[in-house]
């Protein structure tokens, strides 16, 4: 299947986007974009050939014991943990370190109501060559975060859907 993907034009300036915050602060984007039609692969029949180490992402069933996913201390307590031993199982991590999460619905009613973020429609990364090994510093003290950042390290990002398949704006892989 075919699909307009909107991607963002490298003109020379930066751009910048703001996100909605609980109190309603207006979300704002700066730069240009543009749509490209691009080919679009069911992964779900390939799944079991994808390599973390190849292709950088894997799909995993993952069974969990949370009941709420809008209850922040049982996400905390019982889907933190069992995220932490996924990320060790499928990479060999000895340690892992969960920084946040975030929970995106395109149903303007449940974000207001449960201060969800809504989808993003735009081709992106969370994170770049710089900011990965920045997020690592903001979160650790200055010597355990240099200590760290001479050896491998990695930002690694888990997606769930919370209630059956996604529908609308699901996740795409590029």
């Amino acid at each position: 299947m075919e699909a307009q993907l909107t991607y963002t034009v490298d003109t020379g300036v930066k751009p910048v986007t703001g996100t909605t915050g609980p109190d309603g602060t207006l979300r704002h984007r700066s730069g240009e974009f543009q749509q490209h039609l691009m080919t679009i692969h069911d992964a779900r029949g390939v799944r079991d050939s994808l390599s973390l180490e190849r292709e950088g992402f894997v799909f995993v069933n993952h069974q969990t014991r949370v009941e709420n996913f809008y209850d922040l201390h049982e996400l905390k307590t019982v889907y933190y943990p069992e995220v932490e031993a996924l990320i060790k199982e499928q990479t060999g991590a000895r340690r892992v370190l969960i920084f946040d999460h975030t929970l995106r619905t395109g149903d303007e009613t449940a974000q207001a109501e449960k201060n969800l973020r809504e989808p993003v429609k735009v081709v992106h990364n969370d994170y770049t060559e710089w900011s990965g090994p920045q997020r690592v510093r903001d979160l650790l003290p200055e010597d355990e975060a240099e200590a760290l950042l001479k050896h491998r390290t990695a930002v690694v990002q888990v997606w769930r859907p919370i209630h059956g398949p996604v529908i609308s704006s699901p996740l795409a892989i590029c």
